[in-house]
């Protein structure tokens, strides 16, 4: 049963864990837990940047919200990361997927279709297409961004196709803390619609397991960027040598991987050394303070 669950969290929500992003999250608030409420959900439902779709768009995400069999806040992490590898990945969620298969911890496909669509497939029997609706990316990871899944699995256990369609929403930000390092704070809403049958067994027998699922997949997702970006930062050279062994990524996406990791140790080794100044420079206050 939780082979299944698995795969339908796969299916109705096709590239959640594609989106980004905590080996050094903070501790929780309310406020930053998982949640089904009422509450987050109207939240979220105001949250869509809904001027920026189109009739057709509109039309598909507002079917999804309203009659959504599941809706689900994920987890609400904050990681120690580069705001630009964070945007990276978040802009190019292949490299994501390309690393997990060469690191052998998934065995996920997916295939850029289009400017802003990716298609996606597995060996379980799950495929299905991803499609950025809206997105805004900035350079302090101040972002929102508006994605539209939809996605079938058909495969034993399960004796018919199971079909999904999914609207998710990220958010995310940055601020810097006293030590100089950015942190980026991520939060993930999910309104899953899942076909009739489909919908049976997950209200049913299996809507627990996909939810955990879903908050685990996430939260995995968070510290596998995290961990991106603190291997940027202290081995850049190794980054770029790995790029090169991912080769399903076209030749700009393998030069921009290799540009933001470098970027990135260039500006962690500039914090290091502003961080390092003031800790001389108030040493110095203080031993001065005491000789007087």
């Amino acid at each position: 049963m939780i082979h299944v669950g698995v795969r339908l969290v796969r299916v109705t929500g096709v590239m959640l864990m594609c989106l980004v992003l905590a080996s050094a999250a903070r501790a929780e608030t309310d406020a930053m837990k998982a949640t089904g409420g009422r509450a987050a959900r109207d939240e979220a439902i105001r949250s869509i940047p809904w001027r920026k779709l189109d009739n057709t768009q509109r039309r598909a995400v507002e079917y999804v919200v309203n009659n959504a069999t599941l809706y689900r806040r994920m987890p609400t992490r904050v990681i120690d990361c580069d705001p630009q590898v964070f945007n990276f990945l978040g802009q190019n969620p292949e490299v994501v997927t390309e690393l997990w298969k060469l690191m052998g911890v998934a065995d996920l496909e997916l295939e850029k279709v289009g400017p802003d669509t990716y298609h996606a497939k597995d060996e379980a029997g799950t495929s299905g297409t991803m499609k950025f609706l809206s997105a805004s990316w900035n350079d302090n990871a101040q972002n929102t961004v508006l994605i539209f899944c939809e996605g079938t699995y058909h495969g034993s256990p399960v004796p018919a196709h199971v079909t999904a369609r999914s609207v998710l929403l990220l958010r995310s930000g940055s601020m810097i803390e006293t030590n100089g390092r950015p942190y980026v704070t991520a939060r993930l809403d999910s309104f899953v619609l899942v076909d009739r049958w489909g919908a049976e067994m997950v209200a049913k027998t299996i809507k627990p397991i996909l939810i955990n699922t879903a908050d685990h997949n996430f939260t995995e997702t968070m510290k596998f960027v995290g961990t991106f970006s603190k291997t940027a930062e202290n081995n850049p050279s190794g980054m770029q040598r790995l790029s090169e062994r991912l080769e399903k990524l076209d030749e700009p996406t393998r030069q921009g991987m290799a540009r933001v990791c470098a970027a990135t140790a260039a500006r962690y080794q500039a914090i290091g050394r502003v961080h390092q100044d003031a800790e001389v420079r108030l040493t110095a206050r203080t031993e001065e303070a005491r000789g007087r």
